[in-house]
């Protein structure tokens, strides 16, 4: 499916949906991982758009960086220094 010479106007579950056919990774592993990551973001699934989207996934991406960063310097994630 080429993506990219289709307007597509998709929105919420339909959304959702598409990106996690177009992953070609196992979807019930890949829609569980973006509900969950849009939910903790605060966003209504039903509703979202893809700016919506995209700021959420940027937002995500930003986070595992920051974690791996501090797991590199200190060998543990950062999630869990907080424990310490």
């Amino acid at each position: 499916m080429e993506v990219s010479d289709q307007k597509l106007e998709l929105n919420g579950q339909d959304l959702l949906q598409t990106v996690t056919s177009l992953t070609g990774l196992p979807e019930e592993l890949i829609r569980g991982e973006l509900d969950q990551i849009v939910a903790v973001a605060g966003q209504d699934s039903q509703n979202l758009t893809l700016d919506q989207l995209r700021a959420v996934l940027v937002s995500y991406l930003e986070s595992m960086e920051a974690d791996l960063m501090a797991e590199d310097q200190t060998g543990l994630p950062e999630s869990f220094e907080n424990e310490l």
